[in-house]
């Protein structure tokens, strides 16, 4: 883990970095990165377990950070994990804490604030371009993804919401920004505000062609529109009988025995979204 001073707050908090292995700083002088946001009550090593966002990230020479959330005021929980799991025991990434959940309060500026300070940290001390700065985030986390793609395109190129909603605020465009949203059908988060947070970053992003299909599976459908300013595009897809889940990632632990798992058909929301920021770049402007 690696502190993170927050200039707006005057405070520390924490970032877990995974830095591929083989990246060859040498003749790559700027890598890409991505921020992530975990889920409501979850903390960083249960997403990447989750998500397996560090494996992805790699293969794509890509730097990529976890953000925690904050604990209710009235209880500490600095690593996010249930009292009595250490830091060796948080690591395992199967824990979640129920009784004191960290989250993401998008009502107010700080956690916008925090996660500018990551990018800027990467940026400084990971050789990250900032050109080519990302975020994603499940639920809770889904919906900070969101805000920051609303309120910081200054600093992030191209957000992958899952689940989650765009909160009830006034967006600030500076930048055009790649959107991404991963909505399961059975997921009352996203399903009611999808269609509309979709069109508001077409609109935003002044896309001149409509939503046309780009993936299609047996339960899967994904549609885009492209024709946007800084080359950037705007795409959503939707999941049968899918909950408030990371498409094509089963749940570390079963919700209750003989839970489902996700039909094969499902899109792989983390391979996907990797894919296709991938090739967005400030610098170049493609999408």
């Amino acid at each position: 883990m690696t502190d993170v001073f927050v200039e707006e707050t005057g405070t520390n908090r924490s970032t877990l970095i995974h830095v591929p292995e083989d990246i060859d700083f040498i003749s790559v002088s700027r890598v890409p990165a991505m921020i992530a946001f975990p889920g409501w009550h979850s903390n960083p090593w249960y997403f990447d377990r989750l998500t397996g966002l560090s494996q992805t990230g790699s293969k794509y020479g890509m730097v990529t950070a976890f953000g925690f959330g904050r604990p209710p005021a009235s209880e500490e929980s600095p690593i996010c994990c249930p009292k009595g799991c250490d830091l060796v025991c948080c690591t395992k990434g199967d824990k979640l804490d129920l009784l004191r959940p960290c989250a993401w309060h998008t009502e107010d500026s700080e956690d916008v604030a925090y996660a500018k300070a990551i990018a800027a940290m990467l940026q400084r001390d990971t050789c990250v371009d900032p050109g080519r700065v990302f975020a994603t985030g499940l639920s809770n986390g889904g919906s900070m993804a969101a805000l920051v793609a609303c309120k910081a395109s200054d600093v992030f190129a191209g957000v992958a919401q899952m689940s989650g909603a765009l909160p009830q605020v006034k967006c600030v465009r500076d930048k055009p920004i790649a959107f991404m949203a991963f909505c399961g059908l059975d997921d009352k988060s996203c399903t009611p505000t999808s269609n509309q947070t979709v069109k508001q970053f077409a609109a935003m992003n002044k896309c001149t062609e409509p939503f046309r299909p780009t993936f299609e599976s047996a339960t899967t459908k994904c549609r885009a529109a492209r024709g946007c300013e800084g080359g950037v595009f705007v795409e959503q897809c939707f999941i049968q009988g899918l909950g408030d889940e990371v498409p094509g990632h089963d749940r570390v632990k079963p919700l209750y025995p003989g839970e489902p798992k996700q039909a094969p058909t499902n899109i792989d929301a983390i391979a996907y979204a990797h894919n296709r920021l991938s090739i967005i770049s400030r610098d170049k402007g493609s999408g």
